[in-house]
């Protein structure tokens, strides 16, 4: 019985314990967030017309700026299906300026019948607001076919929110 509340406590200590250090790890000041795009962001991505820069149409993403320069994106775009795209890994440098970075990412695309049809390669600009917290990008993306031949272009903007 004694063995058993010790391994009890034990457990209990370690848990409080990650459970600090991860408070601790979220609560960064605002200064070091204001001052990188490292994080979580709620995006709303809007395909435009390459030409006029017209809206097309617009929908809801997830971006997120690992430690180190890796990245993952996620966004289901109008009437698409998420079995017919694989989440999108990538990678990301700050520019020159505090707020300026760059990033591409590429995802891959299936038919309905999950047969492998391509890819979708997408680079950006990316400028983080006036108080870190908010980011405006601009983005070029290529679509190839199964043999990696481009077969389509476009161009996007995004609006991003960071999560907390």
């Amino acid at each position: 019985m004694k063995k058993h509340t010790l391994g009890i406590a034990f457990t209990m200590m370690a848990a409080l314990t990650t459970g600090a250090s991860l408070v601790s790890a979220q609560s960064q000041s605002s200064e070091a967030k204001a001052s990188t795009v490292q994080g979580v962001w709620r995006t709303v991505v809007t395909q435009r017309n390459c030409q006029t820069d017209a809206p097309i149409a617009s929908f809801a993403g997830l971006f997120t700026f690992n430690a180190g320069g890796t990245m993952s994106e996620y966004g289901i775009g109008p009437g698409g299906s998420p079995a017919r795209r694989s989440p999108g890994h990538g990678v990301w440098q700050r520019d020159p300026g505090w707020q300026d970075y760059s990033f591409a990412f590429i995802f891959y695309r299936y038919d309905a019948s999950g047969v492998f049809l391509g890819s979708q390669k997408i680079t950006a600009a990316l400028k983080l607001l006036p108080g870190g917290d908010e980011f405006g990008a601009r983005s070029a993306l290529e679509i190839t076919d199964a043999n990696d031949n481009v077969i389509a272009t476009g161009c996007a903007s995004s609006a991003g929110t960071r999560f907390e």
